[in-house]
């Protein structure tokens, strides 16, 4: 029996296991314990699980996050892979009312049954379907996506010599298809993404079967060996990502020559433009000044994302990097910063229409002007845009440099309202 044909056997489960590398609860990834601190009610899936009477089969772990596990399944029906996304039970009980957090499943089906033939919509995930069942901790939403490989960290990471930043071609070609699936989501589907970062910024493999059949059978699913001490009641399963191809020296070819789909996923924290859940959003460095603020953002906060993104993947460090000071917060820190990078000050008039105004601002002299509360000053400031690019980028000359930071600062104006348009910045010059 071939490979492929058995993945339409019936479901087992052949798996290796390595050390849990000195993790003292034995759950080195999601804290599955009954009583662990973080356990927000992760599901335990076991290698081998079957879903939905036996149509779907766990044959691997893909990865997880802060309110979900991600695993490939096979789906016997349909015979193909998918991608099952476990909500733990506090996500779970965030798609409800009365104090509903998230809307992920409609937010999901209006991205897949909007416009098919838009040019950005191959760039976001594809949502197939989903289910609901019970679980040791309580209800679990399960939503099935198709399967992505790697993520943009795989980009940045791949040399593997600590060095993170990534050659501009590759850049340009990654920023063009996130902004056209930010152009769909935006203009089209009225969806702020709301968590634009390296981890949400997968690749498409061309031939996900292939991948997924290839893998499975040369590097057998894993679960960590948590000791004979410790003897808890689920095993935990170790996270691993698939690839973009069968052989690592053509996956290696694909990101050079940039013939990869790149594709947005998790919209666990996305919001409709018009129906916000929560006000606070982003992480917190790449955070949005409107955000921090207080004044009403939309599709701009995604746009501030991807020039801090684009920054980070140009010189190969964080742009922002706010900490809590002797005499002023994180926040305050973090609008410090932005203010240096860009070489620029809050519009008055923006300020006016902030609610946190008063958190961070007071009249300083002429009534009409505004300085940060607390903030004095730093001793090793945040660098411009310019400065950061000419020092650290592997861009190769003025021209290049100039292309690059007028593109940035297209995003990381201060004024939602100022910033440019996916739509607009997917056709800039510095992408050509």
């Amino acid at each position: 029996m071939s490979d492929r044909e058995s993945l339409h056997a019936p479901c087992k489960s052949s798996h290796s296991s390595i050390a849990s590398s000195g993790s003292t609860s034995g759950f080195p990834e999601e804290d599955l314990r009954e009583a662990g601190r973080n356990n927000s009610g992760y599901y335990p899936a076991r290698l081998g699980q079957s879903f939905e009477r036996g149509r779907l089969c766990v044959v691997r772990k893909l990865g997880w996050g802060q309110y979900s596990s991600v695993w490939l399944a096979r789906d016997k029906e349909k015979s193909r892979f998918v991608a099952l996304k476990i909500l733990t039970c506090d996500a779970t009980k965030a798609l409800s009312e009365p104090e509903q957090r998230s809307d992920e499943l409609s937010l999901l089906r209006k991205i897949a049954d909007s416009d098919p033939s838009h040019p950005g919509f191959p760039h976001n995930i594809a949502y197939l379907d989903f289910f609901d069942f019970l679980g040791p901790h309580g209800s679990h939403r399960c939503v099935i996506t198709e399967v992505l490989g790697y993520n943009l960290n795989y980009i940045r990471r791949h040399k593997g010599d600590g060095d993170l930043r990534v050659q501009p071609s590759l850049v340009k070609c990654v920023v063009k298809q996130v902004l056209k699936g930010l152009e769909y989501l935006h203009d089209v589907c009225g969806i702020v993404h709301a968590d634009i970062k390296h981890d949400n910024i997968l690749f498409r493999p061309a031939d996900i079967e292939a991948v997924a059949t290839h893998e499975l059978a040369t590097k057998p699913s894993m679960t960590y060996d948590c000791g004979t001490e410790l003897r808890p009641s689920t095993i935990p399963v170790v996270s691993q990502a698939l690839p973009l191809s069968t052989d690592p020296l053509i996956d290696d070819k694909i990101i050079k020559e940039r013939d990869f789909v790149v594709v947005i996923s998790d919209f666990g924290h996305s919001h409709w433009r018009h129906r916000h859940f929560q006000e606070i959003i982003q992480p917190s460095a790449l955070r949005a000044p409107e955000v921090i603020l207080g004044y009403k953002w939309d599709t701009p906060a995604d746009i501030w994302n991807v020039g801090c993104i684009v920054t980070e993947l140009l010189v190969g460090s964080w742009l922002f990097e706010p900490n809590v000071e002797k005499h002023w917060g994180y926040e305050e820190d973090h609008l410090a910063r932005m203010t240096e990078a860009l070489d620029c000050s809050f519009d008055v008039d923006f300020l006016a229409k902030c609610e946190h105004r008063n958190k961070f601002f007071q009249p300083s002299g002429v009534y009409s002007d505004w300085s940060l509360a607390h903030f004095e000053k730093h001793l090793e400031p945040t660098r411009q845009i310019d400065d950061l690019l000419r020092s650290y980028s592997l861009l190769q000359d003025a021209s290049q440099i100039k292309a690059a930071e007028r593109f940035i600062l297209r995003c990381l104006r201060l004024i939602p309202g100022e910033r440019t348009t996916a739509k607009e910045l997917a056709d800039d010059p510095w992408l050509a």
